[in-house]
């Protein structure tokens, strides 16, 4: 079986296909022995049964061709045995057009932490803006900052010196 395959630039989807391969070996193996004796030990006339069959086949098959519907075909070419696979093709599995669906608006549950929400809700949630700071804590920063650069001027005009502070001990 091969795989459905996603054909871009025609816009569809294969469906999966299957291959008939033929191998070309002598040997068979003893589960498929085992599965036609039903477990039985009559594998000798299995064997003898089987190699006639193959004889058989090979000498029709060296006359004619031989068609075996949904398999393939199976011919004699200068004393080789070549396989021509049917191509197996099932109605329910149809290319389908493979097209891009953008849908807007669409509403839809999710979860989140513990509660159900609609996309429209965690949307909502996450355009909230966050409350702004209340209009005294901005005026105090800003009289801090103030009080701090004008202490810095002050010291910078006397030259850093501590008497500059104007703390100045009189005896």
């Amino acid at each position: 079986m091969q795989s459905p395959q996603l054909d871009v630039a025609d816009k569809r989807i294969s469906p999966p296909t299957y291959i008939t391969r033929h191998r070309i070996d002598d040997g068979v193996p003893d589960h498929q022995f085992r599965f036609l004796t039903n477990g039985r030990g009559e594998r000798e006339s299995l064997i003898e049964e089987l190699s006639s069959f193959g004889e058989k086949l090979k000498r029709k098959i060296q006359k004619s061709p031989f068609h075996w519907k949904g398999f393939g075909t199976l011919r004699f070419s200068s004393n080789e045995l070549l396989f021509e696979p049917d191509e197996i093709q099932l109605a329910g599995l149809q290319p389908v057009p493979a097209q891009k669906v953008l849908r807007e608006n669409v509403q839809h549950n999710m979860l989140v932490g513990d509660q159900e929400m609609t996309s429209q809700q965690v949307t909502d949630v996450l355009k909230k803006v966050e409350s702004k700071r209340p209009w005294f804590m901005v005026v105090g920063w800003i009289i801090f900052i103030l009080a701090m650069i004008s202490i810095i001027i002050l010291l910078y005009m006397k030259q850093f010196q501590t008497t500059s502070t104007g703390l100045q001990l009189r005896w």
